[in-house]
């Protein structure tokens, strides 16, 4: 596959603890609450046409003038071999953050592009994957806690937004090496850009819920 295609992948992105099976989602236009049911941990969840869902929490006291971790959970069926986001709304000079299933767990890569070309390695954002992460015959789940991801260059994602543009790309391919975050993918089959309501996301118990998921990792 040829570099250029490659770059295509996430051009438009220039856009558990286990829950419930993927077959199970429906799309939604807007963000929604979600609790997860066995962890209690509540989440600001959009889900896309591909029934994947893009969940985010973050701290309660979170401000738009200085980066602020975020808690994600992102789950999809098992067909899909690869979802990226793109923090921004758009693919060049923004955090992007790609995960695969990986046998029965799921790796997170860190990407950027400060192109239009394919997203290489990046060490801005760091993902720590969390305990629930799973990967079994229906779907694949990954919790992490993402740091980084906040900081958009020159501007910052605001924590009290009901509309952040989130973008996002997905593949039925998987990586060429799954194992490894660095490995390389193909282009996407479908992507598309939303509005995320990052302040439905804010809880009080952000790092009491962190500590949760990483003692079960």
């Amino acid at each position: 596959m040829g570099l250029l295609q490659l770059a295509a992948t996430l051009l438009a992105l220039g856009t558990t603890v286990q829950a419930a099976p993927a077959n199970e989602i429906a799309p939604r236009q807007t963000s929604v609450k979600y609790c997860d049911p066995v962890s209690t941990i509540c989440y600001s969840e959009w889900t896309s046409p591909e029934k994947i869902s893009f969940r985010t929490a973050i701290p309660e006291n979170a401000t738009a003038t200085a980066d602020f971790d975020v808690l994600v959970q992102l789950q999809a069926p098992k067909s899909v071999g690869w979802a990226g986001i793109a923090w921004g709304g758009t693919m060049v000079n923004n955090p992007l953050t790609v995960a695969w299933a990986n046998g029965g767990t799921v790796v997170v890569s860190s990407r950027r592009a400060t192109a239009r070309t394919y997203p290489q390695p990046w060490t801005g954002a760091t993902y720590t994957v969390l305990g629930g992460t799973v990967a079994n015959s229906t779907h694949w789940t990954v919790n992490f806690l993402a740091k980084g991801v906040s900081n958009l260059g020159t501007s910052r994602l605001n924590p009290s937004s009901t509309a952040a543009s989130i973008a996002y790309g997905q593949s039925y391919q998987a990586p060429s090496n799954p194992a490894d975050p660095a490995s390389r993918f193909g282009i996407h089959n479908s992507r598309g850009k939303f509005s995320h309501n990052l302040a439905l996301g804010k809880i009080s118990n952000f790092r009491a819920a962190v500590a949760q998921l990483a003692s079960e990792a």
